[in-house]
Parts: C-alpha cells; structure tokens; sequence
C-alpha cells in the first residue's frame, strides 16, 4: 500500500500522504514484531521444519520489522535515504515471504505447475510420458502424481511433518516418527494407508483437515501398489494384472475413458498387422483382448502414401504417434476419420493452423502434442472449440507470439 500511496503521489494524482504513509508504516513494523514472535514459538523446540531454513526465514522476518521501522523515521525527518529503503524493504518482504511459501508449500510451489519445467531440484521420481499401457509405472504414474499433489506440501525436505518426506526412495522407506509408512505386501501394516483412511475429522486423518483429501480412487491406488505391487517403484501395471475395477481406474488416470469391458472393437486379421509392421509401423495393444491399439512409426516413412495403411484399422486406433513425420493436412482429413482416437501426437511436424480442422469430428481426442510445430494461436482456437480436449502440448510452437509483438 505504500508504494501505491508514494507513486500516486509522485504523479501528483493524490498530496498529502505522509501521515497515513507514516500509519501503514508503523502498523506494518507493529505486525512484523507480533509475527516475529509467534513465529519464534512456532519454531521453537521440536519442529517439523528444516532448522536452515527456518531460521533463515526467521532472520529475513526480523530484519524486514526492523528495516520497515527504518523507513518510517526516515519518512518522518524526510530524510533522503527514505526511498531507497523501501526498495530494500521490498526485496526482504519478497524474500521473507518466498521462503515461508517454501515452507509451508514446498520449494517448487512456484514452478510445479508452470509449463516449462525449471529443475530446481532433481526429482527422481519424474517420468518420460508413456507412450504404451505396457510402459506404465504403478508408483511412478499413478502413485507420486496423488502424493506430489497431496502430501508433498507437507512432506518434503523443508518440512518433514511427522518427520515424514516423501521426495526421494530413501525417505519413503524410511518413514516418519508415526511407525512404518509401507509395509511391503501389507496395507493394513502400513501407516501409510492406516493415516489416509482415517475419518475426515480425525485428527490424524492425512492429508489435514482443511485440505482436499484423497480419494477413494486414490486409496484404493495406494493400496494396490503395497499390496499387489510389494511397494515397488519399478514394478509395471500390467505385470501386476489388476482387476477390472483397478484397470478401470488406472486408465482413467492415464488418459482413457473406460476399460476393456467398454470397447466395443472388433479383432484385426493379424496378416493386416504384420504387413503394417513390416512397413516400419509398431503396433501395441493397449489392454490385452481389447482391441485398442497404439500406433507409432519407428522411422521416417512416406507418410502420404504409408498411412493409407492404418484405413483398415482405423477404428481400433486410440493413441497415434506420427512425430518428426512430414504430416500435411491431406494426412490429417485421414486422421479425422479416426473416430476413437483418445491421443495424437504431431510434435515436430510441418502442420499448420488451418489443418487442425480437419481433426474437429474427433469427439474422443482429449490429448494433443503440438511441440515444435508451427501452430500459433489461431491453431488453438480450433482446438478449444473441440469438448473433450483435455490436454494440449505446445510448447516451442507460435502460441502466445502475436500477444507479444504486439506488446
């Protein structure tokens, strides 16, 4: 308030500010001093933050009180350093306040969701996206998601509540003060799933009350993953065989709509199969007696002509792979025709804006990667218009270079 206070004044737009300059000034160093102290208490003794860390947080709060009460008998005696320390103050108040976002969110709470990935920290847990239900990790796809975006906040290097972190392997075994987190083979031994099935109200309910708790679906992924998967980070879905129930859960998760049981797809002559494998096509059932393919190429082929081979599968295809192929938008009107197709990958293709609408009949497709292409904007607009797109990659593409020219 203080700085939007000084520039208005600066611009004449209001006078006569230093009194309630001098009043927000003092109430804010008032404030800084009641903080400082009740947070002093809060990390005092045994606590579940870092101890770096929050003393550092601790000693920027005290710093930023006294620089704030600074400022204020600066601007009484109008004194000339007055200005340049609101600037200091500014720095510290971004910093303080950073570092308790640290601890109370995590270190990535700022970058987590942002479309460029930053690697602040090396996350070991971070996955490639699976190009294949084959390739689908039961901890690393479908577990760490529920945890990074439900526990983690308080699970983590920076604050260990329950002296608890779950941002590496070793920390997951490990566990916290409240007994043995997962007990290989054994949910109902590990604390684990005993904290997250607790009523809502309960006190030692995780995550807290106040927060979005997890799931059924949640729990019963959980629960899978001790139970059939041994609390193994590397043991894949399908070498588990999950039930019908699981599955259907596990493909919702990764991308589908429903499981084996709701296709409808009629078995392919497998001499159409070999003939397109042979023409560098792979070719992966994404469910075993599904009927549900994912289509990839595994080199440079002449798209134009070779994909008029996918015609008599077309309506099994549910994931396309066709990056780095010379697609144009002739292929893409073949595409559209592919009416249960769920993901379409057309990363480093030569595509335009203007071909995308040839996909607009596809009432299945909910994932898109647009990365390195031309598409800008306008690309965008025409898949907005499409309901049931739910992801969209674009990066390093024209989106958003118009807004900025124009800027």
């Amino acid at each position: 308030m203080v700085y939007i206070i000084e520039i208005a004044e600066h611009f004449k737009i209001i006078e006569h500010t230093k009194k309630v300059v001098k009043l927000i000034l003092l109430s804010g160093g008032v404030s800084g001093i009641i903080t400082c102290v009740l947070g002093y208490f809060l990390g005092s003794g045994e606590s579940d933050y870092d101890f770096e860390s929050i003393q550092l947080h601790q000693w920027l709060g005290i710093i930023t009180t006294l620089v704030v009460f600074g400022a204020y008998f600066l601007k009484e005696k109008d004194n000339q350093f007055y200005k340049p320390s609101l600037g200091l103050l500014f720095i510290l108040l971004s910093a303080t306040g950073h570092m308790g976002g640290n601890l109370t969110h995590g270190s990535t709470y700022l970058t987590q969701y942002a479309p460029i990935k930053f690697n602040e920290h090396p996350n070991e847990f971070e996955r490639p996206e699976i190009t294949s239900i084959e390739e689908a990790q039961v901890f690393g796809d479908l577990v760490y998601p529920i945890l990074e975006t439900k526990c983690i906040s308080c699970h983590n290097e920076e604050k260990k509540k329950g002296n608890l972190s779950l941002t590496n392997k070793a920390s997951i075994l490990k566990g916290g003060k409240n007994g043995t987190f997962v007990v290989a083979g054994n949910s109902g031994k590990s604390s684990f799933v005993e904290r997250i099935s607790l009523p809502h109200h309960h006190d030692d309910i995780m995550p807290p009350e106040g927060k979005k708790p997890l799931s059924d679906q949640d729990i019963a992924l959980i629960t899978f993953w001790i139970d059939q998967g041994m609390g193994s980070f590397d043991t894949t879905l399908v070498a588990l065989s999950p039930d019908e129930k699981l599955e259907e859960i596990a493909l919702q998760r990764l991308g589908f709509k429903a499981s084996k049981s709701s296709y409808a797809f009629e078995a392919i002559d497998p001499a159409i199969i070999t003939q397109l494998k042979e023409n560098h096509f792979e070719i992966r059932e994404l469910i075993v007696g599904s009927n549900a393919l994912d289509v990839s190429i595994s080199k440079q082929i002449d798209i134009h002509q070779d994909i008029q081979a996918l015609e008599p599968i077309k309506n099994n295809i549910l994931w396309l792979d066709l990056k780095e192929q010379e697609v144009n938008g002739e292929d893409l009107k073949k595409i559209g025709q592919y009416t249960h197709l769920v993901k379409l990958n057309l990363s480093k293709t030569s595509i335009q804006d203007n071909d995308l609408m040839a996909l607009k009949g596809l009432q299945n497709l909910e994932v898109i990667n647009l990365h390195s292409t031309n598409i800008s904007d306008e690309g965008l607009e025409i898949l907005k218009g499409m309901p049931s797109i739910k992801k969209i990659y674009s990066w390093n593409t024209n989106v958003g270079k118009r807004l900025a020219e124009v800027k």
